[in-house]
C-alpha cells in the first residue's frame, strides 16, 4: 500500500495536505508490539479514499467483487486512518496483509471530513489542525463546506473561525501570513488563532453599533490592530521579548482598547463613526498616546498563560499605565506585571 497509497500532510508547504506529521515513537511501538508474539495481531482495517478513476472494479466467480488499483494512483488513493499501522507493519514484514475499508470516488472533502471524525474519536485532532482544514476545505460562501459537515457532526470549532483564515490571508490584514496554522510556515506562526476568535467574540459582545455588516466586528479588529502595528512596530515583532502578540496580550489589548472606543463613541459631543476606519485610526491612535510600547517588551515579573489571574493583572496592569501617563508620573510606577 505504501507504494500507490498517497499519505499528504498538512504543512506551509502543502496546504492541500489532510494528515498530521509521521510520528517514528508510534512506528516503532507497532512494529515492537507485532514482534512481542506471534499472536498479536492488529485486526482493525485501514481506511482509504479512491478518487473516481484511480481504481476499477471487476466481477468474480461465484459472486463477490475484485478492486484493483492503478499503480499510478498517486494522490487519488489517500490513508484517512492507518498511517503509522502501515509503517509497523511494514517495518516488520514488507508482506504483511492488511485489511482495507475504502470509501470510493470521495472527494477533497470528503477526505478532511473522514480524516477529522475517525481521528478524532481515538487521538484527538489539534483544534489548529482542524481549523487549517475546516479553511482550506470550505468555501467563502461556507455552502457543502466542511464546515457545515462539522457542523451537523457536533465537531465544529468557534463560529468565529472563518475570521481566522480572513485574518491570515487577508490583503488589509495586519495578521497576514503571522496566524500559527499547519500550514504557516513554523517562523511566522506568532498569532494563536484563538486569540483572533475570542477577540472578535468580545467586540461582538459588545453591541457596539456598527452597521449591518456581517463582518463589522472583525473589520473593527482589523483597523484597529493595524493601527497598533503602525504605532507600536517593535513591540508588533517576532521579537521574543515582546508579549503582545501571545494569546493573553492579543486578547487584553483587544479589550483594552474596545472598551475605550465604546466610551469615547457615547460621548454627546463625539463624531467617532466605528465603522468608518479614519476615524477608528485616529480614535485608536488618541488610546495608546495613553499607554506605552514598552510595556510590552520590558522583563514581567509574572509567567505568560492564558489564565483569568494573567488576564486580570494584565488590565489592572493597562489602566495603572494610563493612569500614571495622565497624571505624568513614570508609566512604570507601581505597575502590577512589571518587575520591581
Amino acid at each position: 500500500m505504501l507504494a500507490w497509497a498517497d499519505i499528504p500532510r498538512l504543512s506551509h508547504k502543502e496546504t492541500n495536505g489532510i494528515q498530521r506529521a509521521k510520528n517514528d515513537y508510534k512506528v516503532r511501538a507497532i512494529k515492537k508490539f507485532l514482534l512481542g508474539d506471534d499472536r498479536n495481531t492488529i485486526p482493525t482495517a485501514v481506511v482509504i479514499t479512491l478518487k473516481k478513476g484511480v481504481y476499477s472494479i471487476s466481477d468474480l466467480e461465484g459472486g463477490g467483487q475484485r478492486i484493483e488499483i492503478h499503480q499510478d494512483a498517486g494522490s487519488g488513493a489517500f490513508v484517512v486512518d492507518g498511517q503509522h499501522r502501515l509503517y509497523g507493519l511494514n517495518e516488520y514484514d514488507k508482506n504483511a496483509q492488511v485489511p482495507v475499508v475504502a470509501i470510493l470516488d470521495a472527494s477533497d472533502e470528503e477526505r478532511a471530513f473522514q480524516f477529522i471524525v475517525i481521528n478524532n474519536k481515538v487521538s484527538k485532532v489539534a483544534a489548529d489542525h482542524i481549523r487549517a482544514l475546516t479553511l482550506n476545505f470550505t468555501n467563502p460562501e461556507k455552502e457543502q463546506g466542511l464546515e457545515s459537515r462539522l457542523n451537523s457532526a457536533r465537531l465544529s470549532l468557534n463560529k468565529n473561525i472563518g475570521y481566522v483564515g480572513m485574518a491570515n490571508t487577508g490583503d488589509d490584514s495586519p495578521f497576514r501570513g503571522l496566524v500559527a496554522l499547519p500550514d504557516t510556515p513554523p517562523e511566522n506562526q506568532l498569532v494563536v488563532p484563538a486569540s483572533i476568535e475570542a477577540s472578535i467574540a468580545y467586540i461582538q459582545s459588545k453591541n457596539l453599533i456598527l452597521g449591518s455588516d456581517e463582518h463589522a466586528a472583525y473589520d473593527l479588529f482589523s483597523t484597529v490592530w493595524s493601527t497598533i502595528k503602525k504605532s507600536w512596530p517593535d513591540a508588533f515583532s517576532e521579537d521574543k521579548r515582546s508579549k503582545l502578540l501571545t494569546k493573553v496580550g492579543v486578547q487584553c489589548m483587544t479589550q483594552y482598547v474596545i472598551d475605550n472606543l465604546d466610551v469615547i463613541s457615547t460621548f454627546v459631543d463625539s463624531s467617532i463613526d466605528l465603522t468608518n476606519a479614519e476615524d477608528v485610526d485616529n480614535a485608536v491612535q488618541k488610546i495608546l498616546e495613553m499607554q506605552e510600547e514598552k510595556f510590552w517588551i520590558v522583563p514581567w515579573a509574572i509567567s505568560i498563560s492564558d489564565t483569568k489571574s494573567v488576564r486580570d493583572q494584565l488590565h489592572e496592569s493597562l489602566r495603572k499605565v494610563q493612569k500614571n501617563i495622565k497624571t505624568k508620573n513614570s508609566w512604570q510606577e507601581d505597575v502590577p506585571v512589571l518587575e520591581v
